[in-house]
This record gives structure tokens, sequence and C-alpha cells, in this order.
């Protein structure tokens, strides 16, 4: 089977080298789509992109943009929105930008890469060899190491960094589909068999998420998410020399009894 990752992606310039390095090793193609995105569908409980984070196209302001554009990779495809007026529209939510390639996928191994998220050449390779082996459609569930500091990660199941329905990562698709939506990533696909996050981690199969490793995040998830006292919360995790600790104290909007470990 073809094996296909996609990435969407505004301002990204801090992973996206490393990504090169990686997911064009083990996959046919790569499909990222860049853009600014309206508040709407399943992300519409989120604020609109302030313009700091946009160039004079509607494009990533940190340098992604220019990077992609130097991009040289027969295997990697860079899908934006059509252009008005001079400048890109915004996608209508984020299921238009990983609908926008979706009809190139069938018969394939599909796997959402976000910017941040990274998997090894090692794991990859063994997952693929395991879904080559399967003729149903299929989704695949994952556990990551979900960091909020270059040395922290979260700690516990089922809670913040670990909700059951997070992190649909990996589809067989047998036949052309659409996606239901993004949060979370649901495909529209019949007889489906699922591995959920037990089964996988038995394979030892799993990623690292650096969701919340640097400021420049919080900051973004602060003006986008509307995530009230994220910088300086973080900052205070920083700054903790005793772990584990309750991440709540440090992020408001948790409210479960996920940990931070320092590793």
């Amino acid at each position: 089977m073809k094996k296909i990752a996609f990435t969407i992606v505004l301002n990204g310039i801090r992973f996206l080298p490393q990504q090169l390095d990686i997911i064009p090793k083990v996959f046919d193609k790569w499909y990222i789509i860049e853009g600014a995105v309206k508040s709407v569908n399943c992300t519409s409980w989120c604020k609109t992109i302030p313009p700091q984070y946009l160039n004079g196209v509607n494009m990533s302001s940190d340098g992604t943009y220019e990077f992609l554009n130097s991009i040289q990779n027969d295997k990697i495809e860079i899908i934006r929105p059509p252009i008005n007026d001079e400048k890109h529209r915004f996608w209508n939510g984020k299921v238009e930008m990983c609908n926008s390639f979706i009809s190139h996928v069938e018969d394939s191994i599909l796997m959402q890469i976000d910017m941040d998220e990274f998997w090894s050449v090692n794991t990859l390779n063994n997952m693929f060899i395991e879904c080559d082996k399967i003729n149903r459609n299929t989704m695949m569930q994952f556990r990551c190491n979900y960091f909020v500091g270059e040395n922290l990660i979260t700690s516990g199941q089922n809670c913040y960094g670990d909700m059951p329905y997070e992190w649909n990562r990996l589809w067989i698709v047998k036949d052309k589909t659409r996606w239901k939506s993004h949060e979370p990533p649901v495909l529209n696909l019949n007889n489906m068999i699922v591995y959920d996050k037990n089964e996988t981690s038995k394979k030892g199969w799993g990623f690292r998420h650096y969701a919340y490793a640097y400021e420049e995040q919080l900051k973004f998830k602060e003006d986008y998410y509307g995530y009230r006292g994220a910088v300086d919360g973080w900052k205070r995790l920083q700054e903790e020399t005793k772990f584990p600790v309750y991440l709540r104290n440090y992020f408001p909007w948790v409210r479960d009894n996920s940990m931070v470990v320092k590793i």
C-alpha cells in the first residue's frame, strides 16, 4: 500500500526542518497544508488568528512560508487555499484543510503527523509491516510522550495529554473517503477495525508530541485558543524543582489529575 502523511501548519519553522529529515524517508507522499483557518466547525471554539501570525499574503509569518517554497522534493506537495485580492483566503475550518488532498487517498496507509509530533523511523517501519497484513479499513490510536517543557512530560492515562478520544493518527484506507472532523480526527470509513491505545502500546508504538515545549507555542495558544495565563503558568512550571506536580496548578484550563514528570 502507498504510504501517505499529511501535516497542517501555520508557523512551524521550529519543527518542519526536522520533519523533513524523517517523513520523506518512510512515506511515498507528504502533503503539507499551510494557511490560516476560520474558527468554524470542529474548531469553532477558537478565536480569530491575530494578524501578527500572518505575513502579507495570509501565510505563516515566522519563515515557514519561505521554507516551504524552497523545498524541492517530488514526494512533497504544498497545498494552500486560493488567492483572492492578492492574499490567500482563510481555510473554511481544519476539515477543509484535511479534505484538500483526500481524493488522492485509496488503498493507502494514511497518517496525520502534526508539525510538533515526531515518530522514529524504526517505529514507523514496524507499523507499516503490520499494516501491510491488514486488508480492511482500519484506525489506530496511540499514546505519546506529551511535552509541557523541553524535558517535562505529562503522566497519567485518560487525563490531559491522554484523553480517551486522543490520538487517532493512522488509518488504512481501502476506499475513497472524506473527513468528518479534525478534532478529533475522524474519517468516514465503513466496517472499520480499531486498534486502541492499549493495543498499540503493547507493540511499543508511540510518538513524541512537543505540544507545549517552547514559549512561543504557549503565546500562540493564549492568543488563539484563549488559554489565559498560559505563558505565565508555563514559565512557573519550567522553574519548578520538585516533581511530580499537578499540571492544573500551572495550566488553568486543566481540570483533571494529569501529573508532570521530568525526563
